[in-house]
């Protein structure tokens, strides 16, 4: 998907993200808990550069409520800065495994709530239709 579409659906993809969280689904079996802190941390890098500052002590996957909380009240300066980041083709920023376009982490942390927002949601609706387990979990029956 185009960089410009991520940008556009982010908000979009970061409500469904905690919505699907907020909900009865079960997300025990999935990576969130350890995924979602860590692409939150990436994209305050990022954000971090151009002087906005999130940071969150809260473990796991609840650690996307205060980053949502931080967006929506500086939602604005936010967009600004994502979209400066995708238009600049050549700013680099040095992360712990090397030296990356700005750009290209921008565009992966984008692609990430995309693909989280996408599964959170046909999970959600598998679960809506009453779709029958396709495994089953001993610690899901206690």
């Amino acid at each position: 998907m185009e960089a410009a579409a991520l940008f556009f659906r982010f908000k979009d993809n970061l409500a469904t993200v905690v919505g699907a969280l907020n909900s009865k689904l079960e997300v025990r079996s999935m990576p969130y808990n350890t995924s979602i802190p860590l692409e939150l941390n990436l994209l305050a890098d990022v954000l971090r550069l151009h002087g906005l500052e999130f940071n969150s002590a809260t473990p796991g996957a609840a650690r996307l409520f205060d980053f949502q909380q931080w967006y929506a009240q500086h939602e604005e300066q936010v967009n600004q800065v994502m979209q400066r980041v995708l238009e600049d083709k050549r700013a680099y920023m040095k992360t712990a495994t090397g030296t990356v376009l700005q750009k290209e982490m921008l565009y992966r942390r984008l692609e990430y709530f995309k693909e989280a927002a996408h599964t959170l949601d046909v999970m959600m609706i598998q679960q809506n239709l009453h779709s029958p387990k396709h495994f089953s979990y001993p610690f899901l029956n206690a």
